[in-house]
């Protein structure tokens, strides 16, 4: 009985939540909008290496066959062919959007190709290896357009497409040929439906790595297997280790028109309450919290624990009286304060849906949510121009008083570290991020470092030989 009144309670809360803040609530839920674990996942990897005039490249072979092994290691139904003539490419392409449509419309599918590819006129081209271009106008006919590709997944009918091409890693071609001195994909409209990814932009090439996979690939086949990454960070997270592994002579892009998330490894599930509870139990060593994780939910795998623990408590102060609910609540709404999450707000609403604290975690949580629709829309930055801008709120702020040059120093970390304490919202205080960016924009000039004084605490961190204490 006790079990289902909760049940009720958790779910009217919900309602709550959804209904305080219609806008910000139903924007949240359209971005958390995600493609089923299940979903039939295909993938097809082509490798083009051995070029017949253009000379044999040394890394797509490895390349397609570790990419094709962390496809499958995520759950992909993977094709993987090698050293595809232009019959045979176009003939692959073909059959694997038959094969996606055959599967229905739930499936994702990844085309990843390794290998050499042009630009020419602003369209995109994958080159098999029997090309033989020795003018411009042979590249229409002797090579296969990307954009034709995309189209061909699009029109598949599936929920969710990735074409990731990963070439251009020199000029092979004659003089005239290429659209600049080196190679490079011109970045693409977006395409319905279709994820693209380029290793490298236009007049850039993709540099050979130093352990026989290319930068991009190797970052990319780390990346994937990441849990609870979004498919767009996934790329983030790449472009961000090619940039920096290449000194900035290489950084990739992406085109997407796309509506829902997808995850190569999904997030684990979140904690259920009974676990929330007794992590709260612990933190604080109060016998209230457990008292109420055993009677709220006397059959989870944590109420033994509990007992145990509760036992354990009462005899080590005999005689002591247990907290009151209402003090039970504080101590939850103090650790969801300290872990600034939704989920650790619900807990308290969902609990003590009539004491006081749970009109601030139903604001709280509201608000969270909030931040996590601003932060999934608008520009993003990264590299130096991210940091040029971090500088300039820490400027307006008044935490930091150097120039801003773009260059992430001691001086810029210490702005951040200063400015941490002025905003409830988390971020890493000693990296650039559109985290830090985002709260820093929110915090009123007026609000800025010269009003706050720094309290040390024995936190400390060394970056770069340097300490930081906050």
């Amino acid at each position: 009985m006790r079990r289902g009144r909760f049940a009720a309670l958790f779910a009217a809360g919900l309602a709550v939540l959804a209904t305080a803040q219609p806008g910000c609530a139903l924007a949240a839920r359209e971005t958390k909008k995600s493609v089923a674990e299940t979903a039939p996942r295909l993938a097809l990897v082509i490798g083009n290496a051995s070029y017949a005039k253009l000379g044999a490249l040394s890394n797509p072979g490895r390349d397609a066959r570790l990419m094709a092994e962390r496809l499958r290691q995520t759950g992909f139904e993977v094709t993987e062919v090698a050293d595809r003539d232009l019959k045979s490419l176009s003939r692959d392409v073909d059959e694997f959007a038959n094969k996606i449509r055959s599967r229905g419309p739930e499936t994702v599918a990844v085309l990843y190709y390794a290998g050499h590819g042009i630009e020419s006129d602003g369209v995109n081209y994958l080159i098999p290896v029997n090309a033989d271009i020795k003018r411009r106008s042979d590249i229409v006919t002797q090579a296969v357009s990307v954009k034709r590709i995309a189209d061909r997944l699009s029109g598949a009918g599936n929920a969710l497409n990735v074409l990731i091409v990963d070439a251009c890693r020199d000029n092979p071609f004659p003089p005239g040929v290429a659209s600049t001195d080196t190679t490079g994909l011109v970045p693409m409209g977006a395409v319905y439906g279709v994820f693209i990814a380029s290793s490298t932009a236009s007049g850039k090439a993709a540099l050979d790595g130093e352990d026989g996979h290319s930068p991009y690939t190797r970052a990319l086949a780390d990346a994937v297997v990441v849990p609870g990454e979004r498919l767009e960070d996934v790329f983030k997270s790449v472009r961000r280790q090619v940039r920096l592994a290449t000194g900035e002579q290489q950084i990739p892009w992406e085109s997407t028109s796309l509506e829902l998330d997808f995850y190569f490894v999904p997030p684990p599930p979140p904690p259920s309450q009974a676990a929330q509870l007794l992590a709260a139990a612990r933190e604080t060593g109060n016998v209230a919290l457990y008292d109420l994780l055993i009677e709220r939910f006397p059959a989870s795998p944590e109420a033994p624990v509990a007992r145990a623990a509760v036992a354990e408590l009462r005899k080590r102060a005999a005689g002591g009286e247990p907290a009151a609910a209402s003090s039970a609540a504080a101590l939850v709404l103090s650790r969801a304060r300290q872990t600034q999450t939704p989920e650790a707000y619900d807990l308290v609403a969902a609990l003590f849906p009539d004491a006081p604290e749970a009109e601030e975690a139903r604001a709280a949580a509201s608000r969270l949510r909030e931040v996590t629709v601003l932060d999934s829309a608008g520009p993003t930055y990264e590299g130096r121009e991210l940091v040029q801008f971090i500088q300039a709120q820490l400027t307006r702020l008044d935490c930091f008083r150097g120039d801003q040059s773009g260059v992430f120093d001691v001086g810029t970390i210490d702005g951040l570290r200063r400015a941490s304490v002025l905003t409830d919202e988390r971020f890493l205080w000693y990296r650039p991020t559109m985290a830090a960016l985002r709260a820093l924009k929110k915090v009123d000039a007026g609000e800025g470092c010269g009003r706050h004084k720094i309290v040390a605490v024995p936190r400390c961190l060394r970056i770069n030989n340097e300490d930081f204490c906050q």
